[in-house]
């Protein structure tokens, strides 16, 4: 089986292991969120709030680790493609990131990661009270302070 890679298990510090209980008490398989350091120190990210930075790694374990909007609409072209992905206002409250009362905060942050390029929002749900749908972009690389 020579040229097959490996599947990475993760060190005891990055991981509780390939399944955990989830804050709804549903088992998961553990995902990561890659996050290059080419990213890191970019004028873009740099100019981020730490709230914004760590929405952006919540977006990024969103992307990997659920369900894809491409499963769900598969005859939309604006969601084909492996870059979108879903955030809803529940998903960053059960991460802790906000209370109840701070979705303005959110709504706030995540117009903070489409300015600075990150992500861009393909449809939002809000009027049928659906899940938003999010892509990654990569604007950010031109972003200059």
């Amino acid at each position: 089986m020579a040229g097959r890679k490996r599947k990475y298990t993760p060190k005891n510090f990055e991981s509780r292991g390939e399944k955990y209980l989830d804050c709804n008490g549903k088992i998961r398989s553990d995902t990561s969120a890659n996050i290059y350091e080419s990213l890191l120190t970019s004028d873009a990210f740099k100019n981020l709030t730490s709230k914004q930075k760590i929405l952006y790694v919540y977006a990024k374990a969103q992307f990997y680790g659920h369900r894809k909007p491409e499963k769900d609409f598969k005859d939309l072209p604006d969601v084909a493609g492996n870059e979108c992905f879903y955030l809803q206002w529940k998903s960053v409250q059960d991460y802790g990131l906000y209370t109840s009362t701070s979705h303005s905060n959110f709504y706030a942050d995540m117009k903070a990661l489409i300015d600075h390029g990150f992500i861009e929002r393909v449809a939002s749900g809000k009027r049928q009270r659906q899940k938003t749908i999010y892509r990654f972009c990569s604007e950010w690389q031109k972003w200059k302070i």
